[in-house]
């Protein structure tokens, strides 16, 4: 019909504009941090990995011509630079690991394990989840007593 509105009212019968902003969980905002945090982590070892074992792993480096794009020697410079030769490849440990094993992979991890310690120990936080029961608890209670 003209004239009227073609929004419906919202359904608590309150316009949006007299609604408070929405404040937002300090638990919420705990994880999310922590989150943050964890995935910042998990990407530099990630590419710390990926760019140390493939410079390092591979005996040599041919170039691509049908690379489209940016190639990784235009950020690290020649890759001919990285060629190594059999006899250069060492085994720190004496174990038999080779040298690009335990610096690309073995040693991050040992780093990832210590960094995820002492994020532990000193920046994640044990929030207390009784007063979101608390919270949720009265309108629990009001809808089971409307089922009796």
């Amino acid at each position: 019909m003209p004239g009227q509105d073609d929004n419906p009212p919202p359904p608590n019968g309150h316009s949006l504009a007299e609604n408070p902003p929405l404040v937002e969980d300090p638990i919420y905002l705990h994880t999310r941090r922590e989150a943050k945090i964890i995935l910042v982590m998990w990407v530099v070892a990630m590419v710390y990995t990926c760019s140390y074992c493939y410079l390092y792993g591979y005996a040599s480096h041919p170039s691509d011509p049908a690379v489209a794009g940016p190639t990784i020697s235009d950020w690290v410079g020649p890759l001919e630079s990285f060629d190594r030769k059999a006899d250069s490849v060492t085994t720190p440990l004496g174990l038999g690991i080779p040298d690009w094993v335990f610096y690309g992979v073995a040693l991050p991890w040992l780093a990832c394990i210590f960094v995820s310690i002492l994020f532990c120990l000193f920046i994640y936080e044990d929030d207390d989840l009784d007063s979101v029961e608390e919270a949720v608890s009265p309108a629990t209670e009001g809808a089971s007593n409307e089922r009796n």
